[in-house]
């Protein structure tokens, strides 16, 4: 499992030694707000809106950064 993440340049997960870009980072942290969001949405009840509501917002102020 180490050597895909080291073969693989288009992955975005990070090395041992190496650090992501601004870009990369930023695009990572979308990544996995947006998929908290779908978490919390498709439980009983739409889980916890308050949080949805949040998570959203700080993904579209990422996105306004782009």
């Amino acid at each position: 499992m180490k050597d895909f993440y080291q073969n693989d340049s288009r992955n975005l997960a990070p090395t041992a030694n190496k650090k992501l870009n601004k870009k990369q980072r930023r695009s990572h942290i979308i990544e996995n707000l947006t998929n908290c969001i779908e978490i919390e949405y498709n439980k009983i009840g739409h889980g916890n809106k308050e949080l949805v509501k949040k998570l959203q917002e700080k993904v579209d102020i990422l996105k306004e950064k782009k």
